[in-house]
């Protein structure tokens, strides 16, 4: 089986749930979004040196191909295979940004990426995360998605990531650029 469909050459493509669409449309910028913040997030993993916090950026890339799957389907519903966002989720990280803002004192200020290769790819990741969570809320508006709990889980994503940078600079010894 080839990668190649050629559906792509009409600028046309399938959504998960099998329906044919213009590649235009927003649900395919919104879980492209999801395939790009997983990127960025990858790069950012293959720079932390802290196995724990790599652990932790791993398991968000998995569950963002979670969502992504959801995305990237009219009717999720009608698809058994696809986890729907949930309540649960949205539990599961607060209580990550919780502990890791147990963990850092944060200034201030506004802070300068760049401190780390790793927090710096991980602010990247955060931008794109924000870029996601506009996307949805289109979305969201427009009818195309009606899941509340994905809103608000995608809302956190974006803080969480900042917090993870601010852990890959403070364990690499790395203080807060401020300035």
């Amino acid at each position: 089986m080839s990668i190649v469909t050629k559906t792509g050459d009409k600028g046309r493509t399938r959504l998960l749930s099998g329906e044919e669409v213009g590649k235009a449309e927003t649900r395919l910028e919104v879980f492209g979004t999801v395939d790009e913040l997983c990127a960025h997030l990858g790069l950012a993993r293959s720079l932390i040196e802290d196995a724990s916090l790599a652990g932790e950026v791993r398991a968000l890339t998995v569950d963002l191909f979670r969502v992504g799957a959801e995305l990237a389907s009219n009717s999720p519903e009608k698809q058994a295979w696809i986890e729907r966002t949930e309540e649960r989720h949205v539990a599961r990280i607060d209580s990550l940004i919780a502990a890791l803002e147990s963990e850092i004192e944060l200034p201030r200020s506004f802070i300068v990426p760049g401190a780390t290769a790793a927090s710096a790819a991980l602010d990247v990741a955060r931008t794109v995360a924000r870029r996601l969570e506009r996307r949805v809320a289109e979305l969201a508006e427009g009818g195309g998605y009606a899941n509340p709990q994905g809103v608000i889980y995608l809302n956190r994503v974006s803080d969480y990531i900042f917090l993870l940078a601010r852990a890959a600079e403070k364990r690499a010894g790395v203080s807060f650029d401020a300035k």
